[in-house]
């Protein structure tokens, strides 16, 4: 959890992409991309282009923005999975809460659910 606590409050996207397997699966649940139709992302390059896409683009107007802080609540960490809450705040103070519910094999994210809620919802 300190790794990915630390790409995450440092913003790098690079170090976050590299706490995923290879061949892992990220899957995103939004008011924006509901359950039935989640945005399902496989491999660890197009995670990382996913990461940087979601830290720099607004995804409702597709502006450039900035992340100006990120913290991380409810945390917790086995060996086999890793569960917590992320709040980013954005530099025009726009927030983005995200639950990410991971499993992990051989120590990397293997598959992260994500749970996505806006305050421009």
């Amino acid at each position: 959890m300190g790794q990915i606590r630390h790409a995450l409050e440092m913003r790098d996207v690079e170090a976050l992409a590299d706490l995923y397997a290879e061949d892992a699966i990220l899957e995103e649940v939004s008011s924006l991309n509901p359950p039935a139709h989640p945005i399902v992302v496989q491999g660890r390059e197009a995670i990382l282009k996913q990461l940087r896409d979601e830290f720099l683009r607004d995804p409702v107007g597709g502006w450039h923005r900035e992340v100006k802080s990120t913290d991380i609540i409810d945390e917790m960490e086995t060996d086999e999975a890793v569960a917590f809450t992320e709040v980013r705040t954005y530099a025009a103070g726009d927030k983005v809460i995200t639950q990410h519910l991971a499993h992990k094999r051989n120590g990397r994210i293997q598959h992260d659910r994500l749970v996505v809620a806006r305050d421009s919802d």
